[in-house]
């Protein structure tokens, strides 16, 4: 029985995940001790993020490149995990990171990966400098504070808003007892940065490859790579399950999380799409709203009729209908792109005003219904019912549980107006007005309409009824812009077990896939890594990606 019971045992450990990995790259890893390093940047704490960088850094291993991982053993002590909501003792936050270690390190030694810790690369007494200037630094300097001309200052507010969950917006907001939460993100973005700034000279990597990109934890080794000309590709989830967006920085200080690069998007533009291609995006667009499955919205069914959402809303004339489609104002958006408005409630408080004093236009406020959702513990909501009591007729509120779908919407209004969401992607398609109050990453394209300035964006606004609909090749531009960006720059990874959902393991019937030549997407995706450049489809892959994986979206 002894036998039978160690034959069975030693079958079963050859049959994880952690010894068919290790024996497919004992097999085909390319890696020498010459091999060029790719660094992998693991500070969030989440092992199913681990996961996806651990499945890209095999295929990077079998095409010749070295992966190290960077992971975070608490050192920087606030971090990404770290939330309001969670009601935790800072002095508690210790015990959390041990519990986060165990996990990280259990699913690297999982995938065979490389790595360190980030305690490995600072010493006591640097440490200790940096908390002497976060605690005695006079609290209104640290905004715009500098270190190896990164803005910790901006990413450790970007990271404080995070952490307040709604409750901090604009630096007004912030109350003394909240304080030391800011000064605490400071001191981490300080010691993230010295610590990226080590990494990169220790090992002279030709990239790095992290999952977000933004806030105290993974921007200060992207924006160090891209002021050393160092390739970085950072990804993010897309709107459904198994896509993703995998982006460069485009700009110092500034990481644009799902555009277009200038030279891709000129390509498109210069190509009318194929018909073939006109029905997959439309197959895109109607699913979106209507098949569940996504990350960002409700799954409601839409209203028969234009006049019924009307009944339903209270609109009972015909006067032009304009949207204004709000933001989770602590969403990291507000990150990734440069606004004329010092805040989103600043945003929310000027389009406001506009609104009550223009009274022959039908105005609705859509508070995003990702709020909820989302995790906001203070929502817009909330907002408006605190600061505005007297909303007048003529302009309707949709809260965030209104259970109005937004593809309704489109239907109804005559125009919309957003900072960066989605919107300004989607609404031109049915031939409307999107008023941008930023530089969004749809804007410049030329089928938006885009304010430089508070009173350009005030001017448009009062003027909305002289806006004309959109020309037809100002549609057919806008659709160019959508195949681009929901549909060529959200790419799948099929190498993963879908019975485990968007953060399964690897596949091990699909090793193989990792193997260049094997899988088109991988090809690409490592490409892009080594060559820092954002991953678009082209049109052999749409057509493998569409005829193969049922997530994606086949023509009509």
């Amino acid at each position: 029985m002894a036998i039978i019971k160690r034959l069975r045992d030693y079958k079963e450990r050859r049959n994880t995940l952690k010894y068919r990995l290790y024996k497919f790259l004992r097999k085909n890893s390319k890696v020498t001790p010459e091999s060029p390093v790719v660094i992998i940047w693991d500070f969030g704490g989440y092992g199913d993020i681990l996961k996806k960088n651990a499945i890209i850094s095999a295929a990077l291993n079998v095409r010749g490149y070295r992966t190290h991982f960077l992971v975070c053993d608490g050192t920087p002590e606030a971090c990404i995990q770290r939330g309001v909501e969670k009601n935790e003792r800072i002095e508690d936050w210790k015990n959390v990171c041990a519990k986060c270690l165990h996990r990280m390190k259990f699913t690297a030694n999982q995938y065979n990966a490389e790595y360190s810790l980030a305690g490995d690369y600072i010493s006591a007494e640097k440490k200790n400098e940096f908390r002497e200037i976060s605690e005695s630094i006079n609290i209104d300097e640290i905004y715009d504070y500098k270190y190896k001309q990164i803005d910790a200052g901006m990413l450790a507010w970007s990271s404080l808003v995070r952490y307040m969950k709604g409750f901090v917006i604009e630096r007004k907001d912030l109350k003394k007892e909240d304080e030391i939460i800011y000064r605490k993100y400071f001191y981490a973005g300080l010691v993230n940065i010295y610590i990226s700034e080590k990494v990169l000279d220790k090992f002279l990597p030709v990239s790095i490859f992290s999952s977000h990109g933004v806030y105290v934890d993974y921007s200060p080794v992207v924006l160090l790579a891209y002021l050393r000309k160092i390739s970085a590709v950072c990804w993010s989830s897309g709107y459904k399950d198994f896509l993703h967006y995998f982006t460069i920085p485009k700009k110092a200080n500034k990481l644009e999380f799902r555009g277009i690069t200038e030279a891709e998007w000129n390509k498109r533009l210069d190509k009318p799409l194929t018909e073939d291609e006109n029905k997959i995006l439309d197959r895109y667009i109607y699913d979106r709203y209507n098949r569940g499955n996504k990350f960002d919205f409700l799954n409601i069914s839409l209203p028969e009729t234009k006049e019924e959402l009307k009944r339903k809303i209270g609109i009972d004339n015909d006067n032009k209908t304009v949207c204004m489609f709000c933001h989770v104002a602590w969403d990291l958006s507000f990150d990734l792109s440069e606004m004329i408005f010092d805040s989103a409630n600043d945003w929310f408080n000027e389009t406001f005003r506009i609104m009550c004093e223009v009274k022959d236009v039908n105005w609705i406020i859509r508070v995003h219904p990702g709020e909820k959702g989302s995790g906001s513990l203070y929502t817009l909501d909330d907002y408006i019912k605190e600061n505005f009591k007297n909303i007048p007729d003529h302009v309707k509120i949709l809260w965030s549980d209104s259970g109005i779908n937004s593809f309704g919407m489109y239907q109804l209004i005559d125009a919309g107006i957003t900072l960066f969401g989605t919107t300004g992607a989607e609404l031109p398609l049915f031939g409307k007005n999107v008023i941008s109050g930023g530089e969004a990453y749809f804007s410049n394209k030329g089928f938006s309409l885009d304010t430089s300035s508070k009173d350009e964006y005030e001017k448009l606004l009062r003027n909305i009824n002289s806006v004309k609909p959109l020309t037809k090749t100002q549609i057919e531009t806008a659709r160019k812009y959508a195949f681009s960006y929901f549909i060529q720059r959200q790419i799948p990874i099929n190498v993963t077990k879908k019975s485990e959902g968007h953060f399964g393991n690897l596949d091990l019937n699909k090793t193989d896939d990792l193997l260049p030549g094997n899988d088109i997407i991988i090809d690409a995706i490592c490409e892009s890594i080594i060559q820092g450049k954002d991953v678009i489809l082209n049109e052999e892959m749409i057509m493998k990606v569409e005829s193969e994986a049922e997530h994606r979206f086949l023509p009509l």
